[in-house]
């Protein structure tokens, strides 16, 4: 069954209650896509690890140090102990963007795919959803492996007037997240969806490209926010 943006094919799953038993195959399809060419990519690239690197090395190895950036730049080298949960990050948010436009929507636009195609799974709700939880969990683990239950002071201060505007900040951290990266993804697949219908080659081009612009700047954002938010959170003197 083909979907349009903004609907999805969904199955019922029985013996599980409303609304946990609705699942949304489109976008379960398209996330493990994505998680499969990660995998395999990963594979190659630990495959051809040697002393005088090749290009898939020298790409693996660019990754690797752009995500390290990241973290340097939020954390110094106390980033390192996150660092491969936001590199992971990242890494999945620009793969889970991209493919909903490459390559789906160039064929789309030769004539080899017909609306109602997949779309790519951030720009479904439950996906930025579930990694800005991943997110809230993380930066608790990480304070808390750090600073024990002393964690939990910084939610009295600088008063402890501020125990409920100090908790719902750390609530409204990823849901911040969540929100910006799904508006976004969904935005784009909207508008592409728009140009292909107005004009079918040229002006479709042009919003790809934009949006492939928009999907990297996203997973960017979303990746380098987490970062800062575990960082804050994980200092000692937080």
């Amino acid at each position: 069954m083909a979907n349009e943006v903004g609907h999805h094919w969904i199955i019922n799953l029985s013996g599980i209650p409303a609304p946990f038993n609705h699942v949304n195959m489109d976008t379960v399809i398209m996330a493990w896509v994505t998680m499969a060419l990660l995998v395999i990519v990963a594979f190659f690239i630990r495959k051809s690890l040697q002393t005088h690197p090749g290009k898939l090395q020298i790409f693996g190895e660019t990754m690797y140090d752009f995500c390290r950036s990241i973290t340097m730049q939020t954390a110094g080298e106390r980033g390192d102990a996150f660092l491969a949960y936001v590199g992971s990050l990242f890494i999945f948010i620009l793969t889970a963007n991209l493919i909903g436009q490459m390559p789906l929507r160039f064929l789309q636009i030769i004539g080899h795919y017909t609306r109602g195609e997949l779309v790519a799974p951030t720009g479904d709700f439950n996906t930025p959803a579930a990694l800005a939880v991943f997110t809230l969990v993380v930066y608790f683990f990480i304070g808390l492996r750090r600073k024990g239950i002393r964690y939990f002071l910084h939610y009295f201060k600088p008063n402890p007037l501020f125990l409920p505007i100090n908790i719902m900040e750390d609530f409204t951290r990823p849901f911040s997240l969540m929100i910006r990266l799904y508006a976004n993804i969904l935005v784009g697949e909207i508008l592409s969806g728009i140009a292909l219908t107005i004009m079918p080659y040229v002006l479709p081009v042009a919003v790809i490209f934009l949006e492939i612009f928009v999907a990297v700047v996203q997973a960017y954002i979303f990746a380098i926010l987490s970062s800062v938010y575990i960082s804050v959170l994980s200092a000692e003197d937080h």
